[in-house]
C-alpha cells in the first residue's frame, strides 16, 4: 500500500505550454479531491436533482439498466476480448454514476470490480481494430475511477491505480512510437482516453503529450498516412468542419474527444479561463483561432437527412448523429450555440435525440439545451454551402426536399474516403430517392466475394451519382484488384488528391439555392475537366447542370469521350416478402456481429420508362440512333428529352412517391438495368437499381431535372419538356405547372456563343451567353434567376445582366430594376436592368459610379473580384 494515495494530492494541470516540444512546464493550480473531472463533491446534490427531470431521467433509467444486454454487476461478456474490455469499462462507468447519484451499493461494487480488471482482457489494445475499443475503455475508466475513488478502501485504491497506471503506460508507449497502430479515428480515441486517464491519475505528462500531438505544431513526418500534417486534428477535420471519414466516424471519434475536451477546459481554468479547442478560446498559438470543431458541431444538422438520420456519404449509417446534446452544450453563442440547440430540438421532436453514452449526456448536457426538445426549435439556417459540402433543403420537415452534394477539395487521409467528388443524395417527400451506397466494408451478400463489392464502392466512381469518363471505373481485374481511383486518386501517400473538386460559386435565396463545383482535370483523362451546378428551385425540385469539357476541342481531330452520368435509386425497404424480420424492423433490430451478414434483398420500387427510351433501355447501352459528331466533336442535340420515373413508397408503405428524371438533351444511350449494393445499416445489405445515361462527344453539356412528387397527396404533375435552342451549342428545358402559373426555364450552353429559346406565348423567350441559367417565372413575370459563368442573360427581350467577363449571379426584381448577388473570378463591368435612366447603382450598400446604356436598358459599374451585392435605387 502506498501512502501517497491516502492524502490529498496535487493535480498538475498547467497545460499552458503544450503547444510544441519540449514537454510543457506544469503549473500548480490547487488541491483537488475526487471527483473533479466533470464536477466536484459540492455539485452532487444538483446532479441528483437533475436526473429526476427529463431528458436526464430517461438517460438515468438507461444507466440503471446498465450497458446494453447487461445489468449490475456486469452480465454476460462478449466473446471478443476487445469488446469485452469495453463492456467492462462501461460497467465501471455506469456503476460509478449509480453510486454517486443514488448511493447504490451494487453500482459501487460493479465499478470497483471492473476497475480492478482494467487492462486484463483486451488482447488487441495495441493493434487495430482493438485500439478502437481501447480508446473508449480508457475514457470510461478515467471517469469511473474519478467518481468512486472517495469510496474505495486504501488497498482497493492502490490496486486500481496500479491497474490504470499500467494501462496508461503501455498505451503511451505505443502512442509515442508514432507507428501505424493509432491513426485517424484510432489515434483520436486512444489519445483522448489516455489524456483523460492521465488527468484522473493526477499527472500531466501524458496528457500534455497527447494535447501537443493533436493540437500542437509538431510535424507528423513519421506518420506516413498523414505526412506533412500538423496539428493532427486538422488532418482529418476539414476547415469547414466535415470529418473526412464520414458522419458515423465523427460520432466514433467525438464520443471520446468531447468528454476529453470538456475535462481539459474545466481543469485548465474553467468556463471562462480554460483551454477551449472547440471555440478557440485560450488556445495556444499553434491552434490560433481555429474553430473547425465548432463548425462541425454546428453543421451536424446539414449532414442530416429530413428523417433525422445522418447521410450515407463516406461512412454514414441511417442513424442520427448521436452527440447532439453534448455538442450543443459545448458551443459558444458566437460559434453557433443557437443552431446546435435548434438541431437538438429538431432531433428530439423526431424522437431521435440519441446519445452515444447516457452518462456523458447526463454530465454535459446543459438544461437550456435539454429544454430545446420541449419547444418547436430547429436550426436557424436552411441551406448551407461550404468548400467541402453543399446542403440545399426546402425546410426541416420530414417531407422536405434535401439535396446534399460533396465537394471535397481537401486531402482525405482515410481508407473510408471514396471517389465521390460532386456526387449528391436526394431525400424528398419522406423518403430517400437518390442515394449514396455508403461505406462498403459490410458488403458481403450470400455467394459474393466480400472484396469485390467493397472495391466497387470504395474505388469506383460508378457507385456514386456522378459522371465517369470513358468507362474508367477505378477498378481492374473484374473488381478483384484495386486500382487508382479515377476521382480521388492518391498518387502517393504524401500528396493530396489528384482530382480535387473546387467550389466556384453558391447562392442561397430560399426560392433558388445553388452551388457550382469544378474538377480541373481527371488523372486518367487529363484533357477533360468538369463543371457541375446543382440548384434547388421553388423548394420543390432540383436541376443539375453538367459540363464535360475537353481541352482538345477545336483541334483537327478532337478526341471523343464516353460521358456516363449515374443515378442510384432508393425507396421502401420493408416490402420484400419472406424477408428476415431484421430487414423489416431495421429501425430497432440490427446484427451485432460483423460476421453476421443479412441479405435484405431489393430496395422496392420500379422504373417507369418513357416510350421514346423503352427500346434503348431494354438493350443496355446501345446508342438510340447513329451518332455523327458535329463541328468540334459535339454530339447532335435531340429535341426530345430522355426521361424515366422512379416510383416507390415511403418506408411505412402509406404514400406513393414518384421521381421524374428528365435528361436534356436526350442521351445517346441509356440503361436502367444496373444493380448495386448498399448497406444503410451495419451488416445489412440491400440491392438497389441505378441508371446510366451516356453522352458521346469531345465536349458536351446537359441538364437533368429531378422532380419528386407525393402521388397520394395529389401533387400536380409538372410538364417537363425539352426545347430547341438557336444560336450556339446548348439545350433548354421548360418546367411548368399550369395550376400554379409557373414557367421555369433551364438553359445550358458551351458558353462560346449565345443560345436562345422561345416560341411566343407558350414558351417565354430567353437568351444566355454563359454556362447555364435557371429562370423562375410566374404568369410571365420574373421571380428569380441565376446564371453561371455568364456575360449576358435576358428574358422577353429585356437584358437582365451584362458583364465584360464571365460572372456567376443570382438575380431578382427589386426597386428600380434588378438586384444581384455576384461572384467574380476577375474584375468586370457589370450591368443590370433598370427601370429608369437616372437609377443609381449601389455596390455592397455604397453608391458606385453608374453609367446608363439606353440601348440595353441597363446601368453598369465596375465590380472587383470576389462576392458582391449590386442593386439600383
Amino acid at each position: 500500500m502506498r501512502e501517497r494515495v491516502l492524502a490529498p494530492w496535487i493535480l498538475l494541470v498547467g497545460l499552458g505550454g503544450c503547444s510544441k516540444p519540449p514537454p510543457c512546464a506544469p503549473v500548480q493550480i490547487h488541491e483537488r479531491k475526487h471527483p473533479f473531472i466533470a464536477f466536484d463533491r459540492h455539485d452532487i446534490p444538483a446532479l441528483r436533482q437533475r436526473v429526476t427531470q427529463d431528458p436526464y431521467k430517461t438517460w438515468m433509467d438507461d444507466v440503471r439498466r446498465g450497458p446494453p444486454g447487461q445489468g449490475h454487476p456486469c452480465g454476460a461478456p462478449s466473446t471478443n476480448t476487445d469488446v469485452q474490455e469495453y463492456q467492462i469499462s462501461n460497467c465501471a462507468l455506469y456503476g460509478a454514476l449509480s453510486w454517486v447519484v443514488e448511493q447504490r451499493g451494487d453500482g459501487l461494487k460493479a465499478a470497483r470490480d471492473a476497475l480492478l480488471k482494467a487492462g486484463d482482457t483486451s488482447t488487441g489494445w495495441n493493434q487495430t481494430p482493438g485500439a478502437w475499443y481501447w480508446g473508449g475503455a480508457l475514457l470510461n475508466y478515467a471517469y469511473a475511477y474519478d467518481l468512486v475513488q472517495p469510496a474505495l478502501s486504501a488497498d482497493d485504491d492502490a490496486a486500481v491505480r496500479d491497474k490504470l497506471e499500467d494501462a496508461l503506460g503501455k498505451t503511451m508507449g505505443v502512442y509515442e512510437e508514432f507507428n501505424t497502430t493509432y491513426v485517424t479515428n484510432f489515434r483520436y480515441r486512444v489519445g483522448s482516453g489516455a489524456a483523460t486517464l492521465s488527468y484522473a491519475l493526477g499527472e500531466h505528462g501524458h496528457a500534455c503529450t497527447v494535447e501537443r500531438d493533436l493540437f500542437g505544431d509538431a510535424p507528423l513526418d513519421s506518420l506516413v498516412a498523414l505526412r506533412s500534417y500538423g496539428p493532427y486534428v486538422q488532418a482529418c477535420l476539414t476547415q469547414d468542419g466535415t470529418y473526412v471519414e464520414g458522419p458515423s466516424y465523427q460520432d466514433d471519434v467525438f464520443s471520446v474527444m468531447l468528454p476529453y475536451l470538456q475535462a481539459m477546459k474545466r481543469l485548465s481554468g474553467g468556463a471562462h479561463d480554460g483551454r477551449d479547442y472547440i471555440n478557440a478560446v485560450n488556445t495556444p498559438a499553434a491552434w490560433g483561432n481555429d474553430t473547425r470543431i465548432a463548425r462541425m458541431l454546428r453543421y451536424g444538422a446539414a449532414l442530416s437527412m429530413p428523417d433525422g438520420n445522418a447521410a450515407t456519404i463516406e461512412t454514414g449509417w441511417r442513424e442520427p448523429l448521436q452527440l447532439s446534446s453534448i455538442a450543443a452544450s459545448m458551443l459558444s453563442e458566437k460559434e453557433g450555440r443557437r443552431d446546435a440547440k435548434g438541431f437538438y430540438g429538431w432531433l428530439s421532436a423526431k424522437g431521435k435525440a440519441a446519445v452515444n453514452n447516457p452518462v456523458y449526456s447526463i454530465l454535459y448536457t446543459d438544461p437550456d439545451i435539454a429544454k430545446a426538445a420541449a419547444g418547436d426549435q430547429e436550426p436557424t439556417y436552411t441551406s448551407i454551402v461550404t468548400s467541402d459540402m453543399t446542403s440545399l433543403r426546402s425546410g426541416w420537415s420530414a417531407d422536405a426536399v434535401h439535396l446534399l452534394m460533396t465537394t471535397e477539395h481537401e486531402y482525405r487521409p482515410s481508407s473510408h474516403s471514396q471517389p465521390d467528388q460532386t456526387s449528391f443524395l436526394l431525400h424528398a417527400k419522406g423518403q430517400y430517392l437518390i442515394i449514396d451506397p455508403g461505406d462498403g466494408r459490410n458488403y458481403d451478400p450470400a455467394g459474393s466475394p466480400h472484396t469485390s463489392l467493397f472495391y466497387w464502392v470504395n474505388f469506383s466512381p460508378e457507385s456514386h451519382n456522378l459522371v465517369t469518363v470513358d468507362s474508367y471505373k477505378g477498378i481492374r481485374d473484374t473488381y478483384q484488384t484495386p486500382a487508382w481511383r479515377q476521382l480521388g486518386v492518391f498518387s502517393s501517400l504524401t500528396r493530396p488528391v489528384d482530382d480535387p473538386a473546387i467550389l466556384q460559386a453558391s447562392f442561397l435565396t430560399g426560392e433558388l439555392d445553388s452551388s457550382t463545383v469544378t474538377i480541373d482535370d481527371y488523372v486518367n483523362v487529363p484533357d477533360v475537366s468538369t463543371r457541375r451546378t446543382a440548384a434547388l428551385a421553388r423548394k420543390s425540385y432540383v436541376v443539375v447542370f453538367d459540363h464535360m469539357i475537353s481541352a482538345g476541342v477545336g483541334s483537327a481531330q478532337p478526341m471523343l469521350h464516353y460521358y456516363d452520368t449515374h443515378l442510384h435509386y432508393s425507396g421502401w425497404l420493408g416490402c420484400r416478402p419472406g424477408a428476415p424480420a431484421i430487414c423489416t424492423d431495421y429501425a430497432t433490430a440490427r446484427p451485432t456481429s460483423p460476421s453476421t451478414q443479412v441479405d435484405c434483398g431489393d430496395v422496392c420500387g420500379e422504373v417507369r420508362m418513357a416510350s421514346d427510351l423503352a427500346a434503348e433501355a431494354a438493350t443496355g447501352l446501345a446508342p438510340s440512333e447513329p451518332v455523327t459528331p458535329g463541328a468540334g466533336g459535339r454530339a447532335p442535340s435531340a429535341p426530345t428529352a430522355g426521361r424515366l420515373a422512379w416510383a416507390t413508397r415511403t418506408d411505412d408503405g402509406k404514400r406513393e412517391l414518384e421521381l421524374d428524371v428528365v435528361y436534356v438533351p436526350r442521351p445517346d444511350a441509356f440503361s436502367v438495368d444496373r444493380s448495386g449494393f448498399t448497406n444503410f445499416f451495419p451488416n445489412m445489405t440491400f440491392r438497389h437499381p441505378f441508371s446510366v445515361a451516356r453522352y458521346i462527344a469531345s465536349s458536351t453539356q446537359w441538364l437533368t431535372v429531378l422532380y419528386p412528387r407525393d402521388l397520394t397527396a395529389g401533387e400536380p404533375k409538372p410538364a417537363i419538356e425539352a426545347l430547341k435552342v438557336s444560336g450556339g451549342n446548348g439545350s433548354a428545358a421548360l418546367v411548368s405547372i399550369a395550376e400554379q402559373g409557373t414557367q421555369d426555364l433551364a438553359l445550358v450552353s458551351d458558353g462560346a456563343q449565345p443560345v436562345e429559346v422561345g416560341d411566343g406565348p407558350r414558351v417565354p423567350s430567353a437568351k444566355l451567353q454563359g454556362r447555364s441559367a435557371l429562370l423562375l417565372l410566374r404568369h410571365g413575370a420574373l421571380e428569380r434567376a441565376q446564371v453561371d459563368a455568364g456575360t449576358s442573360l435576358s428574358v422577353g427581350g429585356r437584358a437582365l445582366l451584362l458583364a465584360t467577363s464571365p460572372v456567376s449571379a443570382s438575380l431578382r426584381p427589386e426597386g428600380a430594376g434588378v438586384a444581384a448577388e455576384l461572384v467574380l473570378s476577375i474584375p468586370a463591368q457589370v450591368g443590370l436592368a433598370v427601370s429608369r435612366k437616372d437609377a443609381q447603382l449601389y455596390l455592397d450598400g455604397k453608391p458606385a459610379p453608374t453609367r446608363y446604356d439606353a440601348a440595353s436598358g441597363t446601368a453598369s459599374t465596375s465590380v472587383p473580384q470576389g462576392r458582391h451585392r449590386l442593386a439600383a435605387r
